[in-house]
């Protein structure tokens, strides 16, 4: 009997997304059709202005003046709003913004107390590495904050800063918001989560649903299913990249869990659920940020020479971008900065743009094209690569 109602209700799902010629709607029109359970492109744009107020504030941070910084639309999803002024043009080579490394959170930069933890983790990745850095830098210590303080001449509070800009994210990949997976009275949609959607399910869902006659979780198939219809790409191919992301979420949760300090107040869970579902946000918030840049790393022989390494990082400025596939900007490490340079000529009103594809996608995730510039970064149509 489970099987057969819970079927029913997954087909009037799917006929409810398939049958509609509109299915990806701003939030304000989504509200007007909450019976349908469409699923959509955009969840709520809430704090963007906040978030965009962060980063024009951020101490340390010095952005060209040619440069205007905008609140993302609804439609960008925290991804925009970066451009040259109007009437202003910018040069090849001419530098965007100068930033302190000590303010990029880095693979390499990290605290002890977060190699430690990454290092417990089921699976060494550089993600599971850059979402320990994130996570120590969000929740410092006591003895951190005090020596940040007390190091400074120039009265910037590098640790402060630096945790209050990863505060200020609140855009990630498709589903970090509940409100992707449609309107919050919808069967296996964001009510039926277990904190986030990245967070439900198991890698043994298969079993368990198997008897069920279910390939997984019920949220995850309807999630891949919505992924269907939204990026073209089949189903089976959105509910392998759904648990890519899962499969890298558990493999961290329990070695990163003591990392997060004071965990995000939600209306259920244990305390220790909800540090875990603040550890998926940043995984989905880091993994929608991500780039990769050579920094420069003392050798491990200790005689003060240094080497350069590749390391993953997220930048201030860089991670907002809008995406293209001829993108016209560049991250360069100079001494103790990350320049932000152009890499071709730029004119007024013309956006300052990164490429997507080239930031580092998980081990296991195979996806591409649409599904994995929707489902890891959280970009919308308007950046997807065009097919006959």
């Amino acid at each position: 009997m489970l099987t057969k109602n819970w079927i029913s209700a997954a087909t009037a799902v799917v006929a409810a997304i398939v049958g509609t010629s509109n299915a990806f709607v701003p939030m304000q029109t989504r509200r007007r059709h909450a019976c349908t359970g469409k699923m959509s492109f955009f969840a709520s744009e809430k704090d963007s202005a906040a978030y965009s107020n962060t980063l024009a504030e951020m101490q340390g941070v010095i952005v060209n003046e040619k440069l205007t910084l905008r609140d993302p639309t609804e439609d960008e999803r925290g991804k925009g709003g970066v451009e040259v002024a109007s009437g202003k043009s910018i040069k090849a080579l001419e530098v965007l913004a100068r930033i302190p490394r000590e303010l990029i959170v880095s693979s390499i930069d990290t605290p002890n107390r977060a190699l430690e933890a990454a290092s417990n983790a089921r699976n060494l990745t550089w993600a599971t590495d850059l979402t320990a850095a994130t996570l120590a830098a969000l929740h410092p210590t006591e003895e951190e904050l005090a020596a940040s303080a007390s190091s400074r001449s120039d009265g910037v509070d590098a640790v402060l800063v630096k945790k209050e800009w990863i505060h200020s994210w609140k855009a990630g990949g498709w589903g970090t918001d509940g409100a992707d997976l449609g309107p919050p009275d919808a069967n296996f949609g964001a009510k039926d989560v277990t904190g986030s959607l990245l967070a439900t399910g198991s890698d043994n869902d298969h079993n368990i649903y198997a008897k069920f006659r279910m390939p997984c979780h019920p949220v995850l198939l309807r999630a891949s299913l919505g992924l269907e219809v939204l990026t073209k790409c089949t189903e089976e191919e959105g509910r392998e990249a759904l648990t890519a992301r899962g499969f890298t979420f558990r493999s961290m949760r329990d070695a990163l869990e003591p990392l997060v300090l004071e965990s995000t107040e939600r209306a259920k869970g244990s305390k220790r659920e909800k540090r875990c579902w603040d550890i998926a946000d940043t995984l989905s918030r880091v993994l929608s940020r991500v780039t990769t840049l050579q920094l420069e790393t003392n050798n491990d022989e200790g005689d003060g020479d240094e080497n350069v390494a590749l390391a993953y990082a997220i930048v201030p400025l860089h991670e907002r971008l809008e995406h293209s596939i001829t993108e016209n900007s560049k991250l360069v490490s100079s001494g103790n900065d990350i320049l932000l340079v152009a890499t071709r000529d730029i004119d007024g009103g013309e956006a300052i743009t990164r490429d997507y594809n080239s930031s580092p996608q998980l081990l296991n995730d195979e996806s591409e094209g649409a599904l994995r510039l929707l489902l890891q970064f959280g970009l919308p149509p308007n950046a997807w690569p065009t097919t006959n």
